[in-house]
């Protein structure tokens, strides 16, 4: 899934969900720095992600997407506290076809203290990595 995409998809999500409350893009949060991403109020904090992507082997972009849909990422946990939990959790409900998995980096062995945030990976080998900002 390519980062515009995403992005749509991902704010569509957050307006959906009850816990959260106002969404929008970074640039529609005033941030010119991050060209994707997402602000939402979350527990009465704005949480703030920058999208950047790793293209599918052999994707143009100046070419029609063409995803690829296989089994939904499985719906188990654990999840990570915060709002990349909160990221992971949304995603993995969502359904979508075209995540094969989601890595939460909080939780990973060799985790960084205090780099938060969630690599997804698609069926199309194609990555979305969202830090948390």
């Amino acid at each position: 899934m390519r980062p515009t995409r995403f992005e749509e998809f991902a704010l569509s999500l957050a307006r959906q969900d009850p816990a959260a409350g106002q969404a929008s893009t970074l640039k529609e949060a005033g941030d010119s720095k991050h060209p994707f991403g997402l602000a939402v109020a979350l527990e009465g904090r704005t949480a703030r992600f920058q999208f950047n992507a790793q293209s599918a082997p052999g994707d143009q972009y100046d070419q029609p997407e063409r995803p690829d849909e296989r089994d939904p990422v499985s719906l188990d946990g654990p999840w990570a506290e915060g709002p990349e939990g909160w990221l992971a959790r949304i995603l993995a409900g969502s359904g979508s076809r075209e995540i094969a998995s989601i890595e939460q980096w909080s939780l990973q062995k060799d985790a960084k203290k205090g780099h938060h945030g969630v690599t997804v990976h698609f069926h199309d080998g194609a990555r979305i990595f969202a830090r948390t900002l």
